[in-house]
Formats: C-alpha cells, sequence, structure tokens
C-alpha cells in the first residue's frame, strides 16, 4: 500500500496537481525549445531541481508497507512439566512424542529457531541439550512464559512454536492474552486426542457451615471415552467408608451430592474417590481431599420493637429458645425509654443508635414497628456503617411504622427497597406467599417445602439495584415480602409482614415448623458463616490460584478485603498439625510445601478465623488428563494469529509457516531538519543543467 501526504495548510489533491503543473511546464518548455531534437539530459537535470524545490517547500511524506519473510528467529518453546510423562496406550510419554517431532521435522530449521524449556519458569536450552532434559517442572504457566518471551525478545522474534498438551495450571484470561501477545503463536499439541479417563475435576461444599446444619460435599466427575457406564463414588473420613454411591456417565462433567447430617463443630478432612475405568492409565486423579469446616458460635441479636404486639411476643420467644443466639429484646415504652429482655451485661444508652460502639456488641440488628422519624441523620449514618462498613445484618419487619422515616439519602442505598411513602399501607389476604426462583437458588429458602397462610403485609416498592426478591405475594402485582440486600458489604433484609406469628399459634403442626424454620434460616441468612467470620472485613477472604500442588511447588496466596481491612495473623497447618507463620507484604505471601497431605491456609484476628485447604500431591494439579486440551491450544493460537495443528499433522504446520509472511512499512519523508539539504542539491543540480546546456548551444 502506498500514501503520500505533505506539510501543507492545502489539500494533498491540490498540492499534487500544482506539482504536477510545474514539472508539466519544464518538459513543455524544453520540447518547445528543443522542438524534434532528442531530449537531453540537462532536460532531465532540470526537472529533478524543480522536484528537490518542491520537497523543500511542501515537505511530502511517503509510506509504503508490503508484505515479505522477515528473517528474524522463531522461538520454539518445549513443555518439560510433569503432564508431559504421561504415556499413551503404547506406552510413549508426550515428552519423548516432542522430542520425536523435534528431530524428525528439520524444516523448521531455515527459520533459525531458538529454543527454551518452560513449566513453572522459561529457561533457554541448546538444541543438543533438549534429548537429555527430563519433563519434571511441577506446573505449566504457558501465559506467564509467553509474556517473559515478549518482553525480553519481541523485538526478535517472528514467532512462536509451542509443543505442549495445553495443560494450564494458572488461569490468565483471554482477554489479558490478547493484549500482550504481539506475534503468531503455532501451538503443536502432544497427546492422544481421546485418552480414556476419568478424573475429579473438583468439589463443591458449603462450608464453612453452622452446627446442626447438613454439611453437603458435591464431587465434580469428568470422564472421556467412558460414555453411559457405571462407576462406583466413595466418600471417605479417616480412612473409614462413610458412604458410597453407583452413577452413571451419560456425559463429559456429572456431579454427584452427598449428605453428612447434624456435625459438631470441628474441621473435618474428607476424601472423594471414583472407581478407575477399564483401561485407564492415569489414576492420580481419581482422588480429591476437601475441608469441611463447622463452627458453633453465638449470634449476637438486638430486637428492638415500637411497641408490644403478637409478632415481638413469638419472635421473642424463638429467639430466646435457640441456644446459638445470644439477645437483646427492647420495647419503646417512652420516647427514649425501652423495657429490656436479654443482654444484662450490656448498658443500654439512650439513642439506640446514637454510639457505633453499642451497636458493635451484635452481628444482627431486627427493627419491629418502629418510625424512624425521630432518629438523626447521624443516627442513620450509625446504622449505615453497621452494614456497609463493618458488615453486618439488619432487618426491618413489617408492621403499622413499617420503614417510615427511612426516605432519606444518607440511608437509601441500603435498603433493598426504592420506598415511595405508601409502606405503612397494607394488602389483606388471606394469601399464600411464594417462594421466588432467586429464594430456591439460595440457602435461606433451598428446599423449603411449605408457607402457610398470610392475612396481610405491608406495600413494598419495587427492589433497588442491589434488592433480590425471595419471597412474594402471588396474588398482587409487584408485591415482594421478602426482599434482601447481597454481600460483600453487609445484609439488609425487608420482611414485609406483622402476621407470621399466626403460623406458630395455628392448630396444625406444618404452620408452626414452618414458623420456626422460616425464622430460623432467616436469622442464619442474616449472619452467615462467612458473615459471622467477617471474611473480607474482620479477616481477609483467601485467594489460591488452584488448589493441588506438587511438593516444593511454589503456593501463592492473596488475601483480600472489600474494604479497608484489618491487621491480622496468617499461617499454615500442615498435615502433622505443626504451624508455619506467613510472611505477608502487600497482602500476598508465597509457601513452598514439603510433604504431600492437606495444608490449612490461616488468617486470625481476634478470635475470628478464616481458612481455606489446598492439597499436595506426588504429581500436583500436572496429571488431569492422559490427552491433550486441543480447546485450549486452538483459541491460544486464534487470538494470536498463529495456527494449531495436532502433532499427528505435523506437516501441516511446514506449509503454514512457509506461507507466513510480514507487513513491513517503509516511510519517506522531508522534514525540516533536511529541506536544509535540498538547496544546495538543487543550485548543484541547475549548474550541471547550465553547464550541459551552454556545451549544446542552448541558452
Amino acid at each position: 500500500m502506498f500514501k503520500i501526504n505533505f506539510n501543507s495548510d492545502a489539500p494533498a489533491l491540490i498540492v499534487l496537481l500544482f506539482w504536477t503543473a510545474v514539472i508539466l511546464i519544464v518538459i513543455a518548455s524544453y520540447r518547445k525549445l528543443l522542438g524534434r531534437k532528442k531530449i537531453k539530459a540537462f532536460l532531465i537535470f532540470h526537472t529533478l531541481a524543480s522536484f528537490l524545490l518542491l520537497c523543500a517547500i511542501f515537505q511530502p511524506e511517503l509510506s509504503l508497507s508490503f508484505k515479505t519473510r522477515v528473517k528474524k528467529p522463531i522461538f520454539i518453546l518445549v513443555d518439560g512439566s510433569t503432564s508431559m510423562q504421561a504415556t499413551d496406550r503404547a506406552g510413549i510419554s508426550k515428552i519423548q512424542k516432542a522430542k520425536e517431532f523435534l528431530e524428525k521435522n528439520k524444516y523448521f530449521r531455515k527459520y533459525k529457531p531458538v529454543y527454551y524449556w518452560f513449566g513453572s519458569d522459561i529457561k533457554p536450552v541448546n538444541q543438543k541439550d533438549i534429548p537429555l532434559l527430563k519433563a519434571d517442572q511441577n506446573s505449566t504457566r504457558i501465559g506467564n512464559c509467553l509474556s517473559s518471551i515478549i518482553k525480553n525478545s519481541a523485538d526478535n522474534c517472528s514467532g512462536v512454536m509451542l509443543l505442549t498438551d495445553g495443560y494450564e495450571t494458572q488461569f490468565v484470561s483471554w482477554e489479558e492474552m490478547k493484549r500482550f501477545i504481539t506475534f503468531p503463536v503455532y501451538t503443536v499439541g502432544i497427546g492422544e486426542e481421546s485418552a480414556k479417563d476419568i478424573g475429579i475435576s473438583t468439589v463443591v461444599t458449603n462450608s464453612p457451615l453452622y452446627e446442626g446444619e447438613v454439611a453437603r460435599i458435591s464431587p465434580i466427575i469428568s470422564q472421556k471415552g467412558y460414555d453411559n457406564e457405571k462407576i462406583s463414588v466413595s466418600l471417605k473420613g479417616n480412612g473409614k467408608l462413610i458412604q458410597g454411591r453407583t452413577v452413571e456417565l451419560p456425559s463429559n462433567f456429572v456431579r454427584l451430592d452427598f449428605e453428612i447430617p447434624s456435625l459438631p463443630s470441628g474441621d473435618y478432612i474428607y476424601e472423594v474417590s471414583v472407581q478407575p475405568g477399564i483401561g485407564e492409565t492415569n489414576l492420580e486423579n481419581n482422588h480429591f481431599p476437601v475441608l469441611v469446616r463447622v463452627i458453633a458460635p453465638v449470634i449476637h441479636i438486638l430486637y428492638v420493637e415500637g411497641n408490644l404486639r403478637w409478632e415481638y411476643k413469638f419472635l421473642k420467644r424463638f429467639i430466646e429458645s435457640d441456644k446459638k443466639i445470644d439477645s437483646c429484646c427492647l420495647v419503646r415504652i417512652g420516647e427514649s425509654t425501652f423495657q429490656q429482655t436479654g443482654g444484662k451485661t450490656i448498658e443500654i444508652p439512650t439513642n439506640i443508635l446514637g454510639k457505633e460502639g453499642f451497636l458493635n456488641n451484635f452481628d444482627i440488628l431486627i427493627f419491629g414497628d418502629i418510625d424512624f422519624s425521630s432518629f438523626a441523620d447521624s443516627d442513620l449514618q450509625n446504622l449505615r456503617n453497621f452494614v456497609v462498613k463493618k458488615g453486618r445484618s439488619v432487618m426491618f419487619l413489617g408492621g403499622e411504622n413499617f420503614l417510615k422515616g427511612l426516605k432519606r439519602d444518607i440511608i437509601k442505598d441500603m435498603l433493598p427497597v426504592v420506598l415511595t411513602g405508601n409502606e405503612t399501607t397494607f394488602i389483606q389476604g388471606p394469601f399464600r406467599p411464594e417462594i421466588t426462583e432467586e429464594g430456591k437458588n439460595l440457602p435461606v429458602f433451598e428446599n423449603f417445602q411449605y408457607l402457610p397462610f398470610l392475612d396481610r403485609m405491608n406495600r413494598c416498592g419495587h427492589p433497588g439495584p442491589a434488592g433480590l426478591v425471595l419471597v412474594k405475594n402471588p396474588e398482587s402485582s409487584n408485591s415482594p415480602l421478602v426482599v434482601s440486600t447481597s454481600p460483600p458489604h453487609g445484609r439488609c433484609v425487608i420482611v414485609a409482614t406483622d402476621s407470621t406469628w399466626k403460623w406458630y399459634y395455628g392448630t396444625q403442626q406444618d404452620e408452626k415448623n414452618a414458623y420456626e424454620q422460616f425464622w430460623g434460616r432467616i436469622i442464619r441468612f442474616l449472619c452467615s458463616p462467612d458473615d459471622y467470620l467477617g471474611v473480607g472485613s474482620r479477616v481477609p477472604d483467601i485467594n489460591l490460584d488452584k488448589r493441588i500442588f506438587a511438593k516444593n511447588e511454589q503456593v501463592r496466596i492473596q488475601f483480600l478485603f472489600t474494604g479497608e481491612g484489618e491487621p491480622f495473623k496468617a499461617y499454615v497447618v500442615c498435615p502433622d498439625n505443626s504451624r508455619s507463620n506467613l510472611k505477608v507484604e502487600n497482602n500476598t505471601s508465597v509457601f513452598s510445601p514439603e510433604k504431600e497431605g492437606v495444608y490449612l491456609v490461616c488468617a486470625e484476628n481476634n478470635g475470628k478465623i478464616n481458612k481455606k485447604e489446598f492439597i499436595v500431591t506426588k504429581q500436583g494439579s500436572e496429571i488431569k488428563d492422559p490427552g491433550r486440551d486441543d480447546i485450549y491450544l486452538k483459541k491460544l493460537a486464534e487470538i494470536s494469529g498463529g495456527v494449531y495443528v495436532p502433532v499427528e499433522n505435523a506437516e501441516a504446520l511446514q506449509k503454514e509457516l512457509s506461507l507466513r509472511k510480514t507487513t513491513v512499512r517503509t516511510y519517506l519523508a522531508v522534514t525540516r531538519e533536511t529541506e536544509k539539504y535540498l538547496i544546495p542539491l538543487v543550485f548543484l543540480t541547475l549548474v550541471i543543467c547550465w553547464f550541459l546546456r551552454r556545451r549544446s548551444n542552448i541558452l
């Protein structure tokens, strides 16, 4: 492609026309002067002088783009991670196939290859040393290694040939890889395309959970080559079989659920195992340990009511009957006077929202039939800080004064609904509440079988940006009954009715059971185990780049807060129950395990502890599948402008490399710095022209 621009205020087309006119005038003048005589050399010099003078005046810039083969070396990266030790049905390992490919296909040597050996890191190697190298690196960081190559050698590389099975052990987003990959990557897939394997991809649990709740352990089983076969899956604890199941494999991934009821508090290490398939060679991924953490805390609740009413009487009785709840119940009997039940060791201030220190004694605040009109903005700011900054929970109950006085800017973004001012009016029943799909997908109402009829409910506005409707009145449009906001910044829930007490007072046992289940679940929802521990606020969330590591592999640990965070102590509990303190810098730490087993990363602050397990095995996370990850390798080649070639079709790579050309752009320009050299050239050219004309007697 050819482009020309001029350093002139006039349009490029006008300059070109003027330029052409000047040249044509020079040629026409000589034609007339010479007549039919043969054009002399001085005509060429005069034309050249005119051209150079125009260049000095208009400063043209020429841009020329063309495709050509650039003679830069190609980098050949060979995967030296332990996953390359896996063998096929013929007993040939992946690393052996990669070495055979390099030895057999010598055509790429004309591309000046530079060899690298990579896994957890990357290092240059000599070609003659490759047959002697072993696949012993305990992780594969393809994205990191490509990034390192680009930073150090991007200007001296025409492309990368990547020999790997494609099992990346560190997450790197495709968008990020698109930004830093600046040359084509030719991926050569090593391994069997359809290797048979059964393994456990991961295990999902509801840990941590409260004492007495049902622990759910859900392994995700992956398989290739065993469609519709039945296998045995077992759950073990302390080496003993707890539960066993037989499952059919209709697809590549199958989820199975184990349930363990009523565990006492403590940390439990379970192991999920799957039966090997017939002919399966990779058994490393058939076992998966998992941590289930059960805690038995005491939840501190402040329940404030505006008056003595039936809803208060029965809810107070239910809260006080729970041994895991320490409650302080207040009923307003005067402007600033409350009748107190429970919480005897806590001094109740005249203004219950006036001091943040008082509110910090509690995990949950419940407000019944309270008119907030008399509270100052500073009081509501304290309430907002309790939820947003401290990450705790508040609940508002329906009644004659439902949400009255809360329609203020200082608190509106904390509420799950948009206030209209009509919240004190009622929708009369009876009606049967209905759990929404969103509610069914949360633990609070998961598998909740029965909600009895209600007599009435308050009118609520539509949910706010952070509001999620969990229960609604199906007989009235836009009438949410239970609405919640979501963490990470605390939780605010409204229950827009004052007649659930009739469930407990009802004649049927199902209604009483529904009452206890309804309020028991909501209270645990308001203070989930993560909420109680203050994960993200009082103690950090713990993030590991993966869950399975090899011995001596570096474990990178991130400690994450949703806000400013607080000081904490970090350590690792090893399989032998010994502790290893962690040095944390910028909320990041590293640890190198020396033994196989289950490790616990712990972050502790004032008695609150968050824990995250990781597993150390002989092979680490490398042995996922004896085959290759074609999807990953195809995507990597696609986003880089390269091509994917399975090792069995390696001849296609030679054709692709021979056709590959690179666009080169060349610039020629006259600038203010160079135009000073053009005037002497114009003068010299005109002198030569005058001399030639004089010698030819043409003046």
